[in-house]
């Protein structure tokens, strides 16, 4: 199990959206993983096109990792998001990326609850969902409909907040690609 450094393990169990459905719909295991994982993970896992996954949001994920210290999928313990990188870097301080996790956290959750208002739905939903609801309510309008100001509203929020996630918790690469264009 890759153990990660105190400041870097502070700033990921502050963010947790790589495990609550906010930046992925599912996980990548490594071969000879699934049979060896934790319950809940092997429960959601399944294989398309010769590769291994579990679905996201992980349902050992309570507003943080339940089961932080230990045996996971490698994936758990791998992944470094963009913000953790920068980190590492010397780009941002601890401070400054903590700050970065506490905007995004809340432009997300305040997101999930203006969707609850517009949909009218009290069931729980995580970013990823929400846009693919989004993209259906989207399809749903007839051409030439005047479409709701909130629905508009909610739409450039979300585009924003990607727009966030893409600079800080995707690889640079992916963002580079974009602004390149």
């Amino acid at each position: 199990m890759i153990t990660a450094p105190p400041e870097e393990q502070k700033i990921c169990v502050a963010c947790g959206m790589c495990c609550d459905g906010t930046l992925f719909l599912h996980a990548h295991l490594d071969a000879g993983e699934r049979g060896n994982l934790p319950e809940k993970i092997e429960e959601n896992s399944y294989s398309k096109d010769g590769k291994d996954y579990f679905s996201l949001p992980c349902l050992y994920f309570d507003v943080k990792c339940t089961i932080y210290d230990q045996k996971k999928a490698n994936v758990c313990s791998g992944y470094r998001c963009q913000l953790l990188k920068d980190f590492a870097e010397g780009r941002l301080t601890p401070d400054d990326a903590l700050a970065v996790v506490i905007d995004a956290v809340t432009m997300r959750d305040q997101i999930l609850v203006q969707f609850k208002a517009f949909s009218g739905s009290s069931h729980k939903i995580y970013f990823k969902k929400l846009l693919r609801e989004m993209g259906k309510i989207q399809e749903s309008f007839e051409e030439g409909a005047t479409v709701d100001p909130a629905f508009d509203m909610l739409l450039a929020r979300c585009n924003i907040f990607e727009a966030l996630l893409i600079r800080h918790f995707s690889p640079a690469r992916e963002f580079d690609k974009m602004i390149m264009k």
